[in-house]
């Protein structure tokens, strides 16, 4: 359950036992961990949902075991469930399973701008030598190989974390955390074909993944859509990062994220302005026709995905977003 999905628990699961619930894809956003934005993205939830599960459908074909049992039409999404333990509230061990792993995996197949790691790089917070750059390097320049990288699930605010970090955390073995990146560059790879197969390029996205009642390693909560991953078309975000651009020119990011590093409580931050009405309209249509080109099924009427971008990138120009 996040800021943009709601679950409802049917069963719970138990240390051996898998529950079953119910994710609920709403029209809600959330940028910069802000939580809930004031404003919805109409069709938003339908096009996430139907987008995640044809995903899940399909790595499972490649042998990708997951959470997903079935898709509930317009946008419902029946899974199992494991336990969530908050690292800070119970020590994990290896005798432990049926868990969330408190990760996020994160895979990134080039910096595009609003990159994190771009932006670390270029702030000098972290080593591009220690990524294996011999220079710097350039925003949506498309890497040799996959970086895969680790960060916090289960704190208020995403914490990067080192492999050791990440493995000590999550109470894995060397093997496990070998197939954990696996795991996450096999789901890569399936994004980078598909997206290619769209005219797209895969930028960047994350997974979550969890242990079963048998520990074994299944990939959990949603991946592959507009919300966990960054895909370009010519040059071009496709994804939240639309918004995220528009919000990183308004008064209200920098007090944001005054607000965060002074140590303010998020009932304290600022209370963001709403998209314009163009914009907001402009992000309901390239979700909805992403999904449609991606699953291959109109179910919204949206035009093509060149269209609309091509509308948007004249809007984006004419107000220097």
């Amino acid at each position: 359950m996040g800021s943009v999905k709601d679950l409802e628990i049917i069963k719970k699961p138990s240390e051996k036992e898998f529950g079953t619930g119910i994710f609920s894809f709403t029209d809600d956003y959330s940028v910069f961990d802000f939580g809930k934005m004031p404003e919805t993205i109409p069709n938003k939830g339908n096009s996430l949902c139907r987008m995640a599960s044809y995903n899940f459908e399909k790595v499972n074909e490649l042998g990708i075991n997951s959470h997903f049992e079935e898709f509930i039409s317009p946008n419902k999404m029946k899974v199992k469930l494991v336990q969530v333990i908050y690292p800070d509230k119970q020590k994990l061990t290896s005798n432990d399973s049926n868990y969330l792993i408190p990760l996020e995996v994160i895979f990134r197949n080039m910096l595009p701008e609003g990159s994190s790691l771009l932006s670390r790089f270029r702030e000098g917070k972290a080593d591009f030598k220690a990524y294996g750059f011999s220079v710097m390097p350039k925003a949506n320049e498309l890497f040799v190989k996959p970086l895969v990288e680790f960060s916090t699930k289960l704190e208020p605010i995403d914490r990067m974390l080192s492999e050791t970090e990440a493995a000590e955390m999550s109470a894995l073995n060397e093997t496990e955390l070998i197939q954990i990146k696996d795991f996450a560059l096999k789901v890569n790879d399936f994004l980078n074909e598909k997206a290619v197969s769209l005219n797209l390029v895969h930028a960047d996205g994350k997974i979550e993944l969890a242990f079963s009642p048998e520990r074994k390693i299944i990939l959990v909560d949603v991946f592959g859509t507009l919300d966990e991953n960054r895909f370009l078309f010519n040059g071009l975000n496709v994804s939240k990062q639309i918004a995220r651009d528009y919000y990183m020119k308004t008064d209200w990011h920098k007090e944001l994220s005054e607000a965060k590093n002074s140590g303010k409580e998020k009932d304290e931050w600022p209370v963001p302005p709403e998209l314009p009405s163009k914009l907001l309209e402009l992000i309901s249509e390239i979700y909805s026709a992403t999904a449609q080109e991606w699953i291959g099924e109109d179910f919204a009427s949206a035009r093509k995905l060149e269209v609309v971008l091509a509308e948007f990138k004249e809007l984006k120009e004419k107000n220097n977003w």
